[in-house]
């Protein structure tokens, strides 16, 4: 179970991307420790009921580095929390507990460094490029670029094996693969890219994006030719999609029994897109102190159990993010059963590029 903790919706940041803009416009909540140590309470307990042996708390935001604080409260209330569990034979000897954050790398110094060295957690680090490419949209409160913030600690977050998380605008094409290059020559293993499908992107713009995917393909496929193990999402995981014969959903969309996303107010959710503390938010779940709302868990059950009408017949549709992703669905239509044409028209244009990498390096 993936406990994503939304510590504060404040960032010292203003991605022009952000998906977050409407739904945390204000950025000013915060979580209190009281709704902290009882969402993790819940996550083990979630954890448990569905028979799973790992809990991974995950710390989001806003930019969770501005609640240091609680970072620090939570690894120790949580590893705490573990122990006792296996003591009291709750959960078995086997019950393994992680930790990740989400951050956009501004705010590290050497002591959190050392931190989460010494706690093994995994790192997700928003990072575009170089900085032409990254200060396009990831920009500050005073709407300077972030670059010069980050570029410092790139070798530590390299040492800890980062991923690198780059997102794409229409601004940011003509630059992408050059981009993805230079992430893998500062050290990065592993990186992958998503889209901000913003309702504007036109035909031509898709055009100009398969010619920057086809290049990422040929880089990747070289890079494995040579031996170098370079995971590079973007291009890699459609093509394991497609050799498993596995669903996206069964892989990576663990909506209901693989995920809790939990707003600073404790309201619960199906994943990290949906979380916010506005009170009328569709697709909560219930709430730390009130337990869940099992007929809205339901609703997420019967997503995953169904396909959409609008993609009967299509080939590719169970590796399609329009069909399979709830988050690209609710952020792109505002609904978990929607398809959005956008996203559409780049999963078929992104499989093809894929499968064409695939068959060539299938035939050596």
């Amino acid at each position: 179970m993936n406990l994503i903790l939304c510590l504060t919706e404040q960032c010292n940041l203003r991605c022009s991307y952000c998906y977050y803009k409407d739904t945390q416009a204000a950025r000013h909540a915060v979580m209190d420790n009281a709704t902290l140590e009882q969402a993790i309470r819940v996550g083990l307990e979630r954890t448990h009921s569905f028979g799973q042996n790992l809990l991974i708390v995950s710390f989001f935001g806003g930019e969770p580095l501005l609640r240091k604080d609680a970072i620090y409260h939570a690894v120790g209330f949580a590893k705490a929390l573990v122990a006792e569990a296996i003591d009291k034979g709750t959960v078995g000897k086997d019950f393994h507990l992680e930790f990740t954050i989400n951050t956009n790398g501004t705010l590290f110094d050497d002591e959190f460094f050392d931190f989460c060295e010494r706690e093994k957690f995994t790192l997700f680090l928003s990072l575009d490029g170089p900085e032409h490419h990254q200060n396009i949209a990831r920009r500050t409160v005073d709407n300077t670029g972030s670059f010069g913030a980050i570029v410092k600690n790139i070798p530590r977050f390299v040492k800890l094996n980062a991923t690198a998380l780059s997102t794409i605008t229409r601004a940011h094409i003509d630059t992408l693969a050059e981009s993805a290059k230079w992430l893998h020559e500062q050290g990065f293993r592993s990186m992958t890219t998503s889209v901000d499908f913003d309702g504007k992107w036109t035909s031509e713009d898709f055009e100009r994006l398969a010619r920057q995917y086809r290049e990422m393909a040929q880089y990747w496929f070289e890079c494995r030719k040579n031996g170098d193990k370079f995971y590079l999402g973007t291009i890699q995981d459609k093509i394991k999609l497609m050799l498993s014969g596995r669903r996206f959903r069964n892989y990576s969309c663990h909506v209901f029994s693989g995920t809790i996303g939990i707003a600073t107010n404790g309201n619960i959710f199906p994943c990290s897109r949906f979380i916010t503390s506005n009170e009328s938010a569709p697709y909560k779940q219930g709430n730390v102190f009130t337990g869940f709302d099992e007929i809205a868990c339901a609703e997420l059950h019967a997503f995953l159990e169904s396909d959409k009408q609008e993609c009967e017949g299509c080939d590719i549709r169970y590796r399609c993010c329009a069909h399979e992703c709830a988050c690209t669905s609710f952020y792109t239509t505002g609904r978990i059963e929607s398809i959005s044409p956008e996203v559409c028209t780049h999963e078929r244009m992104l499989t093809e590029i894929c499968d064409d990498c695939a068959a060539r390096a299938i035939s050596g």
